[in-house]
């Protein structure tokens, strides 16, 4: 994918949901934008819903019914998205900043129209952007859609805002993608749960997507393979206050390899009778397109799905597969980029468990100095 557009963007920057959490949040984050157009900057700002929203309306959905497809799920989803969208555009017109907003079948990003599971990118038509730049300097779009083909917007999935962003700076030509987020970066673990936990100021594209194949909650694998295969730097930044950048994830140290500790409080574990099952449910939920796992357990047939945000339950009912789902969570244990897979009992043991692996990690690393 890429263009030549006229009116040339200078950047693209993308902010998560946790960038809005009330109306003082987009008032700031306008501010900011505002600052670096009077810099002189053309932006294309991608926008994700508030914290919450693509969820609620899940839940939404399906209270009303609960065997809703996932294809009328799709229609609704990305309305969140959409939603933030516009709330932006609504704060940037009050700092005083021309700015458009383009919805999910104008991005310029096209799919394969897919409605059954997350639809895949698949080229770029760089007209609804260039003519967008001619109108204002600063074009605002909802993360994680896309043209199917037909005039309408297809969703790429959840937490796809970041392929939306890295798959439009690769298309524009562009050296960077600014990624904001409530960290400003990737951690040898989650801050939020370990507060020892340190940030890792320089990562490969390999590294990232392994932490996140794992459920760390960091960059959506495909964007960061997006950004990978054009050569893109993601830049990540904090999107309040100063929104100084911190880790920066590119090409460079590839094959080195990250130590972490991923404790996945969102993974689900399913158990089965067979390992013939467990490798036909391994294929189903491969084929649907979450990450999974396959923990080495003497005597225990185990698929894990990392990072949580699908219905596990429903695709083996779908398959005509009996798995257990159990109380157990995943922690991942990765030593110089390879991980080291453990199952614990409960979401607490699973605490716990990455609390004591990560000490371990930062008392090797001492003994390195």
């Amino acid at each position: 994918m890429s263009s030549t557009i006229g009116h040339r963007p200078t950047g693209v920057l993308k902010f998560g949901g946790s960038s809005f959490a009330s109306a003082a949040h987009y008032r700031d984050v306008a501010a900011h934008i505002r600052a670096r157009v009077e810099a002189g900057e053309r932006l294309v700002v991608v926008v994700s819903g508030m914290p919450g929203a693509t969820e609620n309306l899940r839940e939404i959905a399906r209270s009303i019914d609960p065997g809703v497809s996932v294809e009328a799920l799709h229609g609704v989803l990305p309305l969140a998205d959409t939603i933030g969208a516009g709330l932006l555009r609504i704060a940037l017109r009050g700092e005083g900043v021309d700015a458009v907003m383009l919805h999910g079948d104008r991005t310029g990003l096209r799919s394969d129209g897919t409605r059954h599971k997350a639809a895949t990118l698949t080229g770029f038509d760089p007209a609804p952007l260039e003519e967008a730049f001619t109108r204002a300097p600063v074009v605002v779009l909802p993360g994680g859609q896309a043209d199917d083909g037909g005039g309408t917007p297809a969703w790429l999935g959840k937490n796809s805002s970041d392929l939306s962003a890295t798959a439009l700076a690769g298309a524009l030509g562009l050296k960077t993608c600014e990624i904001y987020s409530d960290v400003n970066g990737v951690y040898d673990a989650d801050p939020r749960l370990v507060p020892e936990a340190r940030r890792i100021p320089a990562l490969s594209y390999e590294d990232v997507v392994l932490l996140g194949h794992h459920g760390a909650k960091v960059l959506h694998p495909e964007a960061v393979r997006a950004a990978q295969r054009h050569s893109v730097q993601i830049v990540c930044r904090l999107n309040t206050g100063e929104f100084e950048a911190g880790s920066v994830i590119d090409g460079v140290g590839d094959g080195i390899g990250v130590d972490s500790v991923i404790i996945d409080a969102r993974s689900v574990v399913a158990e089965f009778g067979t390992s013939s099952e467990a490798e036909l449910a391994l294929a189903a939920l491969e084929s649907a397109g979450v990450p999974v796992s396959v923990p080495d357990w003497p005597g225990r047939h185990l698929v894990v799905v990392n990072g949580g945000f699908f219905d596990v339950r429903r695709c083996l009912d779908e398959n005509g597969l009996t798995g257990e789902i159990t109380d157990e969570r995943m922690v991942t244990e990765v030593r110089a980029g390879h991980p080291v897979l453990h199952v614990a009992p409960t979401a607490d043991t699973a605490l716990d468990w990455g609390h004591r692996l990560h000490a371990d990690l930062r008392d090797r690393a001492s003994a390195l100095v």
